[in-house]
């Protein structure tokens, strides 16, 4: 279908939506007409979405963009934070900071696999290994989201659209901040940082610290057990920054990163429906599903001490150099990164000692990109060529036990070894156009191949290689210095893979890449000498060769979910954003998100003999799972001079999400959730005080909620049923911090 068709279709669904998502963005559009001339612009960040420094007002695609003060306001340090700021964007995180499934614009992806559908870039490296993703976030200056496919440029699995974090660098100026915080749960924070110039003109050095510690959401019910979802970070980082000429700059980065956490937060909720047909077509046995709203009640959580949860070694190393060669700048992007991480849970969830669920991975990469950028010295044409290789070794060894039995469960211990190897070369071509329209077409080939043996299949080893071609074309016109219009195609391409698990068939071992074309229409505009910023797009998702979660046709009754190319789905929506300063002192921002994402050929396998959907299992025409149709983000802060010198600050957020089905059977659902945070302060120079509340209202509807196995015991033996395993929201939590900057 047209980009127009599509369109004239979508309208009408928005027109339809629910008054009560759309209350927020409604009254900051009546916030525009009530502007004095005397107020201030907003923030004015550079963006490099594009490989190149740009404004973001100029950027013809899909961004949001969290500054320095947006970073430091709502306190993000992880892509849990990031995803509630950046509607489009969900993060699931089902098993605490392990194993997390990123989607934006409803491409929701199985969380097996150790590749999202939404690439994560520090510093301009990617990062491999879905455990990877959820890093914890230090010194860093600036996050964008990049919404829709950037194959095309980024590569690697940016399916769906990249996160690009940005660290800070060490300047010519000393400089540096040390703060500290505590709260209520045993929160404790602690980060310092210092940079400047070690020769003056000619090297500059950057160090940091941060600890991040929690002691969990909730009490465990045995004693001396973990506490229930604590979280333990500590970060440190060196950067230094060369530049002998002033063509040449080169900078080194070196960090290193432990995560310790106790058990995940969890609990199961049993079945209550849709029994499977027999023979004669008669429901019988044990239900299949959870049909209903997912309550919030949480029974006792309890975990056994020797769970230890989620630990996480990590180093990262790159080296960025640039060089001017006058019509064009040479970037150089050396990288190696080394993590080793290991999970365990308590797979009961309860005070029993029944079953453990856990894995040890050792992984490392290492990456090579050059990449030739023109510079904007006023000519229409401008470019950029790249190269890239990427190598990606990944092992696991699956470490479940039955407590029960005592016993290595099936699957346990099996170890399985995966490499990745990638080659890539890319380039991109805008020429400006009479009536300042300017045409863009990128273009990349990418080469995957990948290898995979497993002590499952001593005697097997698999391999098999994709080769991708993913353009990427736009149509841009600067109607005025404040607006620009653009039109944009662009095919986003996943690689393929293995499944891993132990329990499934050799037919079910492999599978091809997925790929989508989005098309988008959008605008960017600036308003009363750059005082307001209202930017809005419309996207169309095809989305083919879709990777899901099937259940093995095989004899096996755990451990025996794979991945297959065996749907397509739809997704399309509306993006908006504003920004304003109506008085001096006085910061609004409102952003707003409509995601209709829905399956549109597809027979599940786990679903041919259940009531709802017998004989074929077809669930088309039913909403993608774990995604929600509105997301809005309302934040707002009033700076004041108060007396001898101090200022004073105060401010909040409303982060607000409608329902999530939990599975693709759409007969379970998450609530709406709303959460509202908020700040008071004093700031003096470079002292700044802070009392902060999390969860204001203390909402407590759970976040996350999926379909799984939970183990029991019948007649002395461990067995497997089917059951919703749900995360529970955290309640009401508040800091005090203190920061001095210097």
């Amino acid at each position: 279908m047209g980009v127009l068709p599509a369109c004239r279709q979508f309208v009408p669904r928005i027109i339809g939506t629910p008054m009560h998502a759309l209350r927020t963005t409604t009254a900051a559009l009546a916030l525009l007409a009530a502007i004095p001339a005397s107020a201030q612009g907003v923030e004015e960040i550079v963006v490099t979405a594009r490989q190149r420094a740009e404004d973001p007002q100029r950027t013809p695609l899909s961004l949001t963009v969290l500054g320095p003060e947006a970073i430091e306001r709502a306190q993000v340090d992880s892509i849990a934070d990031i995803a509630t700021r950046a509607p489009g964007l969900v993060v699931s995180d089902p098993f605490g900071r392990f194993n997390p499934a990123p989607a934006i614009r409803g491409l929701t992806q199985p969380g097996v696999g150790e590749e999202p559908s939404v690439g994560f870039f520090l510093d301009g490296v990617y990062v491999s290994g879905r455990s990877s993703i959820n890093l914890f976030l230090d010194d860093v200056e600036r996050i964008e989201v990049l919404k829709g496919p950037q194959n095309a440029l980024f590569g690697r699995n940016t399916f769906g659209g990249a996160v690009n974090l940005v660290t800070r660098k060490p300047g010519d100026a000393v400089e540096g901040q040390v703060a500290g915080a505590i709260g209520n749960k045993g929160r404790k924070e602690f980060s310092a940082s210092v940079g400047g110039p070690l020769v003056a003109g000619k090297l500059a050095a950057r160090a940091s610290f941060a600890l991040d510690d929690y002691d969990g959401f909730y009490r465990n019910a045995l004693a001396g057990g973990p506490e229930i979802g604590a979280e333990k970070s500590t970060a440190a980082a060196l950067t230094l920054r060369a530049t002998p000429t002033d063509r040449l700059e080169a900078l080194l980065r070196v960090s290193y990163a432990e995560d310790r956490d106790g058990q995940p937060k969890g609990w199961w909720l049993q079945t209550n429906c849709q029994q499977r047909l027999n023979a004669a077509g008669v429901p019988a046995g044990a239900f299949t599903q959870y049909c209903g709203e997912i309550p919030e009640d949480v029974p006792t959580q309890a975990a056994n001490a020797e769970h230890f949860g989620f630990r996480r070694d990590a180093w990262r190393t790159a080296l960025t150099v640039n060089y001017d060669l006058g019509p064009a700048t040479l970037t150089s992007i050396s990288a190696a990164n080394f993590e080793t991480n290991e999970f365990n849970r308590d797979n009961d969830y309860s005070a029993a000692l029944i079953a453990r669920a856990g894995q040890l991975t050792d992984r490392h990469d290492w990456s090579q990109e050059l990449r030739l950028v023109s510079n904007d010295d006023g000519e229409p044409l401008s470019w950029i060529a790249g190269a890239s290789r990427y190598r990606f070794d990944n092992e696991t060894e699956r470490r479940d036990f039955d407590y029960v039995e005592s016993r290595v469960r099936p699957g346990g211990g099996t170890r399985t070894a995966e490499v990745t190897d990638s080659w890539a070369v890319y380039g991109s071509l805008s020429y400006r156009l009479p009536l300042d329209l300017t045409a863009t077409a990128d273009l990349r080939w990418q080469r995957d191949e990948k290898r995979f043996a497993t002590t499952a299949l001593p005697n097997v080893g698999l391999s098999d290689e994709w080769t991708m071609w993913t353009p990427r074309f736009a149509l841009s016109w600067q109607a005025t210095d404040d607006a620009l219009l653009y039109a944009s195609a662009a095919k986003g391409a996943k690689s393929g893979g293995f499944s891993t698990m132990a329990n499934i068939l050799p037919t079910e071992r492999s599978f091809d890449p997925e790929t989508n074309w989005t098309y988008e229409v959008g605008a960017k505009t600036q308003w009363l000498g750059g005082r307001v910023t209202a930017n809005a797009a419309l996207f169309w998702i095809d989305w083919t060769d879709q990777q899901v979660v099937a259940v093995s046709s095989g004899p096996f009754t755990n451990n025996n979910f794979y991945t297959a190319n065996a749907a397509q789905s739809r997704s399309r929506g509306l993006e908006l954003e504003l920004a304003a300063a109506p008085v001096e002192g006085l910061d609004l921002r409102a952003a707003y998100t409509f995601v209709d994402a829905e399956f549109r050929d597809y027979r599940d396998t786990d679903y041919f003999n259940i009531p709802a959907f017998a004989p074929d299992g077809d669930i088309s025409g039913l909403a993608l799972p774990r995604q929600s149709r509105h997301q809005i983000v309302a934040s707002g802060q009033y700076t004041a001079a108060l007396a001898a010198g101090w200022d004073g600050f105060l401010g909040g957020e409303w982060l607000w999400q409608s329902r999530q089905y939990t599975e693709n059977s759409n007969l379970s659902w998450i609530p709406a959730d709303g959460k509202v945070n908020a700040w008071v302060g004093l700031e003096q120079g470079g002292a700044r005080f802070t009392l902060r509340v999390r969860n204001l209202f203390d909402d407590r509807s759970a976040p996350v909620a999926i379909r799984f196995n939970e183990p029991v015991v019948v007649a002395g033996r461990t067995e497997f049923r089917r059951a919703w395993l749900v995360t529970p929201a955290d309640g009401r939590t508040w800091t005090v911090e203190a920061r001095w900057r210097y």
